[in-house]
């Protein structure tokens, strides 16, 4: 029945972002927010930890980007199409928020918007002073270096009631779908429920140390990452902990304008 359930929740999802296409080459508009702190409080449910992300460089999304939570954390480059005030590479933003507005598909902080000026003395402030601008953007792979997924518990979190997590630091370019708890050792798994933006919970928590298996999928990948200890048994709220792996998973998708943004 698992296996079923999980079947059913990546077609729906493989249908989903082939329609989206997200890693292929976009052309809309973008806007800045001119506090880093309204992104920080925002859908995806980082807090103030968003603005460390990619030096503050972080970004809200329109719905088919945020995927009701799925596309939380997912990297993306922006190019300005402005070639008198923006550079021809743009800037790599993560996602931290869902913007619902039809003007814009991206929002993104004020510094992340200044990156993708000219480095030349004023031409991010006058940059900042067109409010909208014509952009390119595309998905691409996020770039952690040696750096674990990392699992947050979150405050709420108390065994053996409810426990509450959120992944940090997921690198490459697919998204996680699906999450299985056991105790380590064992092979009886339970599974976790998106709660909101990129929260997963569940109010059945195992005793003992607990192993992870993360469902991965993006485009027309699909697979099951194991991280066979991730919270001690002695696991804490609030405290961040290494799973000793990393997702690298670099998505397959049919799309005719896929490539890199920069080409």
């Amino acid at each position: 029945m698992r296996s079923f359930v999980y079947l059913i929740v990546v077609i729906f999802l493989f249908s989903s972002f082939v329609n989206a296409c997200d890693r292929c080459l976009h052309r809309s508009k973008a806007s800045y927010f001119s506090s880093a702190s309204a992104l920080s409080s925002g859908a995806c449910a980082y807090g103030p930890m968003a603005t460390s992300f990619f030096a503050g460089h972080i970004s809200a999304a329109i719905p088919t980007i945020y995927k009701d939570g799925a596309g939380c954390g997912a990297c993306f480059q922006v190019r300005c199409k402005n070639p008198k005030l923006c550079n021809s590479k743009g800037t790599i933003v993560m996602v931290t928020d869902l913007h619902t507005r039809n003007q814009t598909d991206l929002v993104l902080s004020s510094r992340a918007f200044r990156a993708m000026a000219k480095p030349v003395v004023g031409a991010d402030k006058y940059l900042l002073k067109q409010g909208i601008v014509d952009v390119e953007y595309q998905r691409v792979p996020c770039n952690y270096g040696k750096r674990n997924l990392n699992v947050r518990v979150e405050e709420a979190s108390k065994t053996p009631n409810y426990l509450a997590i959120k992944l940090l630091y997921q690198g490459g370019q697919t998204e996680v779908v699906g999450i299985d708890i056991a105790p380590v050792g064992s092979s009886q798994w339970s599974y976790m429920s998106r709660s909101h933006g990129a929260v997963w919970a569940t109010d059945k928590v195992p005793t003992g140390a607990l192993q992870f298996k993360f469902t991965v999928t993006g485009g027309y990948d699909g697979k099951t990452v194991w991280s066979k200890r991730v919270l001690p048994a002695n696991w804490n709220s609030g405290r961040i902990y290494d799973s000793g792996v990393q997702i690298t998973d670099i998505a397959q998708e049919g799309c005719d304008t896929c490539g890199h943004i920069w080409n």
